[in-house]
């Protein structure tokens, strides 16, 4: 009984033993990042996981930190996959370690042309061309919410249409936000209704949030899928430290929630492969876990030094863990979840290692894109103020300090513009955001948002389908824009 699963217990199954006291010796996310996924024991002697610790296999037992990982024998296969270890026994039989414990699983890796599943890894902190974003998954592994994943969405529903540039390659210039994960409208409402409406106003890129891997399913098998080949999905992922459910409540520190958001990109880049953008994060700059930002927010010390390592901690696991299963840069990545407008200081402390307080040396966050959101009531992002009068042209000085392409994957009207205010807006800045294109490396907008729905009457649409005023100028300012 105990070689024919992956540990043994009274049931049968692997006894949840916890490991002891972390070492601080192994446990060490600068010393030990974490390793590429698809990377397997053997031919690899270790690997680490998104935490920072160790894993190692000796005499067929699996030890994590150099302390037993729950109970195991008879291993021959240890293997880092989109967030997760898994182990293989004599018997062919596979375990996830879940919760300190190990739970029934089965190879999560994709399955070959001859229905066998992959095999070949790499060693730790190397490039693998294991096929850890394939489409096809076979004896998926259970997530952290308990449920089946299921295979992944096909490479084809994220087909280049509308203009692409040479920052966001495949991603349309033109797009909108929708919020299928809230239900109401944007769920009942066809997805081939939606997608021809977005066609006809000429905003065929499309921004979708999803928070928690069950939505990431739906969007990878349902969503993309019925929106078909007309339009581009850029999905926006958050996995929202307080949401961690490791935490029992407790606060998230920098570490846990680079490890949740590290796990939760290794899924999605394995669910979502082939799309051409992806963002991860939401305005945690205005987040209500903050102090309240002073001033304008141009400068790193106007911000929350006690949350500050918190969302450091995630925007960096996102892009790590979404570039351990996408080695080779295909999808471009969105990872600075700022609210835009003056929040400069938010790019600059995160970008380059400052924190709040003045300190700096700590690590930095990686993106492939800045991104910017935008309303009305910013006026133009070539030509705002702030709060003492001081001028800025926000998009030069992003666009000098970083030399990264800019995206507003937000830009809407406020509820204070009269309908003739908003059809003035939009035919005035819809035009400017295509021209930034050369000047300041603008790759994109997406405009918030398709539908009116309970975060507000921002729709080009109401709630019930019906167009508003701005649809037609929305249309004809895209089209003049060409």
């Amino acid at each position: 009984m105990l070689s024919a699963c992956g540990g043994g217990s009274d049931n049968g199954g692997p006894s949840s033993v916890a490991n002891s006291a972390d070492p601080a010796t192994v446990i060490d996310i600068s010393r030990h990042p974490a390793s590429v996924s698809g990377t397997v024991i053997p031919p690899a002697t270790s690997l680490n996981d998104s935490s920072g610790a160790v894993w190692t296999v000796k005499s067929g037992v699996i030890y994590r930190a150099n302390v037993k990982a729950g109970f195991s024998q008879d291993v021959i296969s240890l293997l880092w996959y989109a967030g997760k270890i898994y182990q293989q026994n004599v018997n062919k039989l596979w375990w996830v370690w879940q919760n300190n414990t190990w739970v029934v699983s089965a190879d999560p890796r994709p399955a070959t042309s001859s229905g066998s599943s992959t095999s070949t890894g790499s060693t730790s902190g190397t490039t693998t061309g294991a096929a850890s974003g394939s489409t096809a998954a076979s004896s998926p592994a259970s997530t952290s919410t308990g449920a089946s994943a299921p295979s992944g969405a096909s490479s084809t529903s994220a087909a280049s249409t509308g203009t692409s540039t040479s920052g966001a390659p495949g991603m349309p210039f033109f797009g909108v936000n929708e919020h299928y994960a809230y239900g109401g409208v944007y769920s009942q409402t066809p997805l081939s209704t939606q997608a021809a409406t977005m066609v006809d106003l000429g905003l065929t890129g499309i921004r979708q949030d999803v928070h928690g891997y069950d939505q990431i399913d739906t969007l990878a098998e349902k969503v993309i899928p019925g929106l078909g080949s007309s339009v581009t999905v850029m999905p926006l992922i958050d996995a929202y430290p307080w949401d961690d459910p490791t935490l029992n409540g407790k606060t998230p520190t920098e570490s846990s929630a680079y490890t949740y958001a590290y796990n939760m990109a290794a899924y999605a880049a394995t669910k979502l492969k082939g799309v051409p953008v992806v963002e991860f994060g939401n305005e945690y700059d205005l987040d209500v876990h903050n102090k309240r930002i002073a001033n304008d927010g141009v400068n790193v010390s106007d911000y929350d030094n006690s949350t500050w390592p918190i969302w450091r901690g995630a925007l960096r696991g996102y892009y790590d863990g979404w570039r351990s299963v996408d080695t080779a840069g295909q999808t471009k990545v969105i990872s600075t979840a700022s609210a835009g407008f003056l929040y400069l200081g938010w790019y600059k402390g995160m970008l380059t290692g400052v924190q709040p307080d003045g300190s700096t040396g700590h690590p930095k966050v990686k993106t492939d894109i800045i991104q910017l959101h935008w309303y009305s009531d910013g006026l133009d992002p070539e030509n705002t103020w702030g709060k003492d009068g001081t001028n800025y042209n926000v998009l030069k000085i992003l666009h000098d300090a970083y030399n990264l392409p800019i995206m507003f994957t937000e830009i809407g009207v406020n509820f204070d513009f009269t309908t003739q205010q908003a059809q003035d807006y939009i035919m005035k800045t819809i035009p400017e955001l295509y021209a930034a294109r050369n000047t300041y490396g603008v790759v994109g907008f997406q405009w918030y948002e398709l539908y009116d729905d309970p975060t507000g009457d921002y729709g080009i649409l109401t709630n019930s389908g019906q167009k508003k005023a701005i649809y037609a100028t929305m249309k004809a300012a895209v089209q003049a824009s060409h």
